[in-house]
């Protein structure tokens, strides 16, 4: 068992090796904001329950081991991924682990490297996006829990499924669904009122205790609306949400052309195997050859789809996170039926694929296509950062709304930024920038330039905001390899002009 889980591991970082050295590498404004509470967390500033504006996304678990990371290795970039790849690494053990319960040791080996490859969780297992990849991991230890035979009951094992089962609520509650079959099953398979109880008095209490704590940020964002209000209206998004979760390839809400060829046969190939699923289930059910692990797999997989189409109107492809995981071991199961060589040669070409897929995610961006030998995504940031205080400036108003952010990470907070907004994730940053302009210091505008090819940029005002007609010194905008633009000497006026919200009293 050790060996294969030191094999898994270490699968799992070699394949991630590509993205981490890629010059394309660029923590997102989102992950800046998670960058900036766990090194608010090492600095003893604050131990932040939940992502920065929310009531929702529990990030401690991610927060604290971004912290160690920033400790050991100082805080950039790579200690921040790498953090959150290992929290990803130890969900993936303990699938396996479970999945060594359903299968055997061997096959549940060669199905979670698989999953591993698989093109889905190419980018988001190394996302620091708040909440995530908490409830990915205690999803798998929670599942670990599930699958044990019923002699092994004890009080402390209901106490920790109860635990984890919070966690996931608290931290991102789109992977509750694919839990609930499992969790109905062992809890009615018992035939006894502790467990149950047990069970929900811990959910709950443990829910009520961390929602009762007060936050150090002003709540400002409530999460995506629930309900779907165009249920037969959105099928067909639907099933374009599935493929476009199944490339790992977007970014938010948004698709990104896929880094190679092999990424979209492989997520095509992951799309048809879950139609195929559905179809071997009515098989089964048509010729009553049952199987426990199938069933409960594939119902989490329904409600997973289901619960996504019916309550949420938003496709983003990261809420079908949870999808992977369940077609990949469903799969496994299924391929019982097939004669050993065919097993065998599936997993091999899955394992190969899947490989050439990772590797194609060295050339993945999701703001611009980068040029051969161009500049490096943190050369680029750090240049913008050089061109702002080199002039002598500390405080930034940037164009972008996730723009702010990433100045102040990759800045190691020299430089405080706020957008367009008055109010923010984090209301100190932006406070301290308009105070700056209040108190008369020289403030910059920095934002995409209208040649950067960044999304949304041939709509002027998300990126320059037509600066270089609004201003009398046009000569005096730097621009950073055509990418991103950076004013310094920027006054109230220009700002409201281009649709920075300011308190009344600045002129």
């Amino acid at each position: 068992m050790r060996p294969r889980l030191v094999a898994l591991a270490a699968l799992a970082f070699v394949s991630r090796l590509p993205q981490l050295l890629s010059p394309n590498l660029l923590v997102d404004g989102d992950e800046s904001v998670l960058g900036l509470m766990a090194k608010h967390f090492a600095a003893g500033r604050e131990v932040p329950l939940f992502f920065w504006g929310q009531r929702y996304g529990f990030s401690t678990v991610e927060a604290g081991l971004a912290a160690a990371a920033f400790k050991i290795a100082g805080v950039g970039p790579l200690p921040l991924k790498l953090a959150m790849l290992a929290l990803w690494t130890v969900g993936v053990l303990f699938l396996f682990l479970a999945l060594a319960r359903m299968i055997g040791e061997r096959r549940a080996f060669w199905t979670i490297a698989v999953l591993i490859l698989t093109p889905a969780w190419a980018v988001w297992s190394m996302k620091a996006r708040g909440g995530y990849l908490t409830a990915f991991t205690a999803s798998a230890a929670l599942l670990w829990i599930l699958v044990q035979p019923r002699e092994r009951d004890t009080v402390s094992r209901w106490l920790a499924a109860g635990a984890l089962t919070a966690i996931v609520w608290l931290a991102h509650p789109i992977w509750l669904p694919g839990l609930a079959p499992f969790i109905a099953f062992a809890l009615a398979s018992r035939r006894r009122w502790m467990p149950p109880a047990i069970y929900a008095a811990t959910t709950a209490a443990i829910v009520v205790a961390i929602k009762a704590i007060p936050v150090t940020s002003s709540p400002t964002w409530a999460g995506p609306a629930l309900g779907n209000p165009s249920i037969w209206g959105t099928r067909v998004r639907v099933a374009q949400q599935i493929y476009i979760s199944l490339t790992g390839s977007y970014y938010l809400m948004t698709p990104v052309d896929p880094p190679g060829p092999v990424t979209p046969a492989v997520a095509w190939f992951w799309c048809a195997t879950i139609a195929l699923l559905a179809v071997v289930q009515i098989h089964r059910v048509a010729t009553r050859r049952y199987s426990r692990w199938s069933h409960l797999l594939f119902a989490a997989m329904a409600t997973t789809l289901v619960a996504n189409w019916l309550l949420l109107f938003a496709r983003d492809g990261r809420y079908l996170l949870p999808l992977s995981a369940l077609v990949v071991t469903l799969a496994a199961v299924e391929m019982d039926r097939l004669p050993r060589r065919a097993v065998t040669t599936i997993t091999a070409v899955l394992v190969a694929a899947g490989a050439v897929s990772l590797v194609e995610f060295r050339n993945f961006a999701y703001l611009w296509t980068n040029a051969p030998n161009s500049l490096s995504e943190s050369r680029r940031m750090q240049q913008v950062i050089n061109a702002v205080t080199s002039r002598g400036v500390t405080h930034v108003f940037t164009m972008n709304g996730l723009l702010d952010t990433q100045l102040i990470f990759y800045s190691d907070e020299r430089v405080i930024a706020r957008s367009t907004d008055a109010t923010e994730r984090y209301q100190p940053y932006v406070d301290a920038v308009t105070h700056a302009l209040a108190d008369g210091e020289p403030v910059a505008v920095v934002g995409y330039a209208n040649t950067s090819g960044a999304p949304g940029c041939w709509d002027v005002p998300i990126c320059t905001g037509d600066i270089e007609h609004l201003v009398r010194d046009p000569e005096r905008i730097f621009t950073v390899d055509g990418k991103y633009f950076v004013y310094v000497g920027a006054d109230a006026p220009l700002l409201r002009r281009l649709g920075f919200d300011l308190p009344p009293a600045l002129r």
